[in-house]
């Protein structure tokens, strides 16, 4: 028994007698797979799909809504609507089936109207759009209408902080009568539009202490506060501001289950959400008790597999055209070189546990695209895996099936996860599925005469890449049923965890519904092997997080929060931006989310060569990368650079590394960020190298601290060159300290009280106090430090 629960019995706040729990009503085999995503009702009706929480959605029988709500049902149980609002902020759905009850966590709605207006001051105009955060950066969704006065617009929006322009006759220009702005990261400014109230303090909930099978929670409003085993609702009890409650005896049985809690305050604000791991009926104290099926544990790794290691050169085949420049066409990497990477240790080495390995599947044999914009003229190959001719075939220049296998073996030997780049939203032109069915195209030209290619988000579901990449029209039944069953073919025929998707927000959600249905019948239900999925969508979050639930992806990369670190850690701009950017991602994904946090990637300008200057902010990066060499970065950057990892290790999420990023290899964008890797001591510089030590540091306090796996998250200082926060999981707490400016700042903060600092450590070296309950840490420019009890 710890000190503190011992403290916490002996004033008879709370007697439950350790590991004497008992059993709730629950079945062995649940009929929902994994943790059931919450719901954050509409503005409005609320229609949820029954399918994606329950196996067997035939077997609910009965539905019970909480205060406030009305449900009703589809005739097939499909799908039940709710209509009305919630007496509170946060309340249960709850679904018997066979006798059980299952409960899901709704949220009350966020939105509320907004009325944008702007004033052209005697000026004439003939159009004015908004484009923004709120709309997806789509200017025709937010067109603004003459009253006699103003021009205006009202648009539906959630509480929260969004970045915007105006299109004034189609000039870009941010809102003049709005002074708060924030940098774009190429040079220009952005406006900043506050929806709601966002000011005041968050209620908090901490994992307190634990005994046996008793659990102790601290909280700000006990009362208000909603426990959940797997899901399903537990009792608690609760005395002053900590809550209690039993881990029940069917935990025992399971290797591993789940505990979440919510809560919030008299003023109807959400606290963060806490998540705690159980073992055959106990809480998971350390890291060494998790597995590689732990999605939270995971430590991702980029591989753009033609570029890391050619370890079989016989499979080595340029594309042999004379109008492709050799930084466009293969390299030779393969998988032969990657198996070799793990068994001499190197992942191991640097800390990583999860490979996401780019596209395999059988690229054209020709050459493709072009680029004439200044430099060479150059044609490319399909070296990058992105042009698919085939959906299930091995590209031979990879490696064989066998080798695949292999390389997936050795893996999972080494305790790795292995997940596979998948493209579905579009075909090269002379992939079969294309030249069998072109009406399984969507229209290249629009009705207009345009043509549709690269309009992102003007055209998000229809676009095409290129003109020799047509895109699927996933609005047909049999274009979903034939790329589902392409995407589940590699799941079945191969040991893959999980999958990366490519283009996601470009495909309607009726595609990922369908293929997670069919994992979960082929795969999960069968043999008990769930499979991850992560999307690419770059977009609003209300966008993101649309494609992220129980019946459709489980998490996607979180650029809203590369750019704002890109453009912290990388230019200098506010850390309060940061803290801004980073609450609006909990506040839709969680504090427990399973999204992907980029260090930077195949498609993007390297944040060194960024910072360091080599590549200006506001430079086309692939003219730059065609047009001149790069140079090696500054010292400075390489700095940055750390700090950018620092972030990324230690907030809630899945941190995501680039290959080279682990070291500051440099680069323009693509095809200049996509160099060979290096390895050795002998080709990378003493700067390279040390950086790469900072982040095997990192990785291990990652990979071995439960607070930057599990903890909760608070911020505690944020200045615009400061910022510091915490993590904490029951007696352990993690606090990380940044100083990007260009002098040595002590950054203060207050500590919790509930933690014994006696032994905090300092595992960068650098000097700290503690006095009056206060920290103290003394940090040069460009620094991090992270302290850890």
């Amino acid at each position: 028994m710890t000190k503190k629960t011992f403290k916490f019995l002996a004033a008879s706040l709370i007697l439950i007698i350790a590991g004497c729990s008992s059993s709730i009503q629950a079945p062995e085999d649940s009929e929902i797979i994994g943790l059931a995503s919450p719901i954050t009702l509409d503005y409005g009706d609320t229609k949820i799909i029954t399918a994606d929480y329950f196996k067997s959605h035939s077997l609910i029988d009965s539905v019970v809504a909480p205060e406030g709500l009305e449900v009703s049902f589809s005739s097939d149980k499909k799908e039940i609507l709710l209509e009305g609002s919630l007496s509170k902020p946060l309340d249960l759905l709850e679904f018997w089936v066979e006798g059980y009850a299952y409960h899901i966590l709704l949220k009350q709605s966020k939105k509320e109207e907004v009325t944008i207006t702007f004033d052209p001051k005697g000026e004439n105009y003939s159009s004015v759009k908004l484009k923004g955060e709120m709309n997806n950066w789509n200017p025709n969704e937010a067109v603004f209408e003459w009253n006699g006065e103003v021009w205006e617009t009202t648009m539906l929006m959630n509480k929260g902080v969004y970045q915007y322009v105006f299109v004034i006759d189609g000039k870009e220009m941010p809102d003049p009568d709005n002074s708060n702005t924030v940098s774009n990261g190429m040079g220009g400014t952005n406006s900043i539009l506050t929806v709601g109230e966002t000011s005041g303090e968050k209620p908090t909930l901490e994992t307190y202490d634990h005994a046996g099978s008793s659990v102790y929670l601290k909280s700000e409003s006990p009362g208000n506060t909603i426990v959940l085993w797997e899901n399903h609702q537990l009792e608690t009890k609760y005395q002053d501001n900590i809550l209690s409650f039993e881990i029940p005896a069917n935990a025992r049985d399971m290797s591993r289950s789940h505990i979440r809690a919510w809560t919030f305050n008299e003023t109807g604000q959400l606290s963060n959400d806490v998540l705690i791991p159980i073992s055959n009926g106990f809480v998971v104290q350390n890291t060494e008790s998790l597995t590689r099926h732990d999605y939270h544990n995971w430590n991702m790794y980029f591989v753009l597999i033609d570029r890391f290691k050619d370890g079989n050169p016989a499979n080595t085949k340029k594309v042999d055209d004379p109008d492709i420049h050799p930084k466009a066409n293969y390299y030779g990497g393969d998988f032969a070189g990657i198996t070799q990477k793990i068994k001499d240790g190197y992942f191991d080495q640097i800390g990583v546990n999860t490979l996401w390995l780019s596209p395999i599947t059988q690229n054209p044999e020709g050459a493709y695209g072009l680029w004439d914009q200044g430099g060479p003229v150059t044609k490319f190959s399909g070296y990058h895996g992105y042009w698919p001719v085939s959906s299930s075939k091995v590209d031979y220049r990879f490696g064989t099936e066998e080798e695949f296998r292999e390389l997936l073996d050795v893996a999972h030997e080494n305790d790795m996860s292995v997940i596979l780049d998948y493209v579905a939203n579009h075909v090269h032109e002379e992939h079969p599925v294309y030249q069998r069915n072109k009406d399984w195209a969507t229209d290249l030209y629009l009705p207009d005469g345009r043509m549709n290619t690269e309009l992102w988000d003007e055209q998000r579901l229809t676009t095409w890449f290129d003109t020799f990449m047509p895109t699927l029209d996933f609005s047909r039944a049999e274009v979903v049923e034939t790329m589902t069953d392409s995407a589940l073919f590699w799941v079945k025929e191969f040991d893959l965890d999980g999958f990366r998707h490519d283009a996601t927000k470009h495909i309607q959600l009726e595609f990922w519904r369908t293929l997670t249905r069919k994992i979960k019948d082929s795969v999960t239900i069968p043999t008990g092997k769930q499979v991850f999925q992560i999307g690419e969508t770059y977009g609003s979050r209300e966008l993101v997080a649309s494609y992220i639930n129980s019946g459709m992806l489980d998490g996607q990369f979180d650029f809203n929060i590369y750019d704002s670190g890109l453009n912290t850690f990388g230019q200098g701009n506010s850390f309060e931006n940061l803290r801004t950017q980073l609450q609006e991602s909990f506040n839709y994904f969680g504090y427990h989310n399973l999204m992907g946090y980029i260090s930077g990637n195949h498609d993007k300008t390297r944040f060194i060569t960024l910072t360091s200057g080599e590549v200006a902010w506001d430079e086309d990066g692939k003219l730059a990368g065609w047009t001149r060499e790069i140079e090696d970065p500054q010292a400075f950057a390489y700095d940055r650079l750390s700090m950018f990892h620092a972030f990324n290790q230690t907030i809630p999420g899945i941190p995501v590394t680039y290959q080279g990023d682990e070291y500051g290899q440099p680069g323009a964008n693509d095809p200049d960020n996509r160099r060979w890797m290096e390895f050795e001591e002998g080709e990378l510089s003493a700067l390279e190298l040390r950086n790469r030590s900072i982040y095997t540091k990192l990785t291990e306090l990652r990979n071995t601290e439960m607070p930057l796996t599990y903890g909760d998250f608070q911020f505690h200082t944020t200045t615009e060159h400061t910022l510091a926060y915490s993590r904490a999981y029951f007696e352990d707490q993690v606090i990380v300290v940044f100083n990007k400016s260009d002098q040595t700042r002590e950054v203060e903060l207050e500590l919790r009280e509930e933690f014994d600092y006696s032994r905090l450590s300092a595992q960068f070296g650098n000097e700290f106090s503690v006095k009056d309950g206060r920290l103290y840490v003394m940090l040069p420019s460009n620094q991090f430090e992270i302290l850890t009890l």
